[in-house]
């Protein structure tokens, strides 16, 4: 094979390989078996006449012809799929594969009509969805999104963040009338509370005032790695919680629970899609995202559960 006739497949195979840590990795990722994903390096490396990777029995490394390489295939790969995707957009409908990961509470109260509608207006689109609070390699694992709800720390992702996701304490009739109502944040320290497993410190809430910041932690009566379990243990009135809007709205409305006002807010996290840096926007995706984002509104669309006055709160 001569450098002039390489074929897509040798190039997209090494990426795969530096992208991915090793060659088995790389052959997962690809669906090929890691012979073939070896035989493709061997093949590429002859056909240029140098060593792009060293490697050992433990570890791989880009040689500085191998970084060089690297570099310009990569953009020369993400070139090649734009070009083709901008093809494949000239037709009217959107076809393909797109990758989501999204959190469980959230995705099954808010997104699954988003994702459905999506689905009939775009049939060719083959949607696959990962529903999982855990937060994902986006590009190891070869998602094209994610939607997350957190205070992301800076990383090498594309951030959009279209909305804030707020918390509110919450407790049931019953548990007022048993245990009675926290009137100031610091006497939630006398009340116990169900908290979420799945964040760090798990027992700890964040209140703000303006600019001053104040952390809280209530009594642990039980623990769990599910708002859903949460929201149940309220109703029943075993506990308060500090809850996201999201998923106590309904609740709130129908008077099962009742949102507990403080003159502190919580601190409330942010709402994001996540997209690997790495690897071009389809337009797919981009109408995707839209679509969620268009679905939650801003301010979102269950924050209609609290009064005008808590609404105003929130804001402060």
């Amino acid at each position: 094979m001569k450098p002039a006739n390489l074929r897509i497949d040798v190039i997209t195979t090494f990426i795969a390989i530096v992208e991915a840590g090793s060659m088995r990795e790389a052959g997962r990722r690809l669906g090929v078996s890691k012979s073939v994903v070896s035989q493709r390096l061997s093949a590429l490396e002859a056909a240029l006449n140098v060593s792009l990777l060293s490697r050992s029995t433990r570890q791989q490394a880009l040689t500085d012809s191998g970084k060089y390489f690297f570099d310009r295939c990569q953009k020369i790969v993400e070139e090649f799929q734009l070009a083709a995707e901008e093809v494949s957009d000239r037709q009217d409908e959107f076809s393909g594969t797109i990758r989501v990961a999204a959190p469980v509470s959230f995705a099954q109260l808010h997104l699954t009509g988003v994702f459905s509608k999506f689905l009939q207006d775009n049939p060719l689109i083959d949607l696959q969805v990962e529903f999982d609070d855990k937060m994902h390699d986006l590009v190891g694992d070869s998602f094209d999104m994610a939607i997350r709800i957190g205070r992301l720390k800076n990383s090498a992702l594309i951030v959009r963040r279209f909305g804030l996701s707020n918390r509110v304490v919450v407790c049931s009739p019953r548990y007022i009338e048993e245990n009675g109502k926290p009137d100031t944040i610091e006497s939630l320290e006398n009340h116990y509370a169900v908290s979420y497993a799945n964040i760090t410190p798990q027992s700890e809430w964040i209140f703000r005032r303006g600019q001053e910041l104040k952390s809280v932690t209530p009594k642990s009566r039980m623990r769990v790695n599910s708002g859903d379990i949460q929201l149940a243990a309220v109703k029943d009135g075993i506990a308060i919680a500090a809850l996201p809007l999201f998923i106590v709205h309904k609740a709130i409305a129908a008077g099962e629970i009742e949102v507990v006002n403080f003159d502190w807010q919580l601190v409330p996290d942010d709402l994001c899609i996540i997209y690997p840096q790495n690897r071009f926007l389809a337009r797919k995706v981009r109408a995707l995202s839209a679509a969620v984002i268009a679905h939650v509104g801003n301010p979102p669309y269950w924050e209609k559960c609290l009064s005008a006055e808590q609404q105003e709160n929130l804001k402060s």
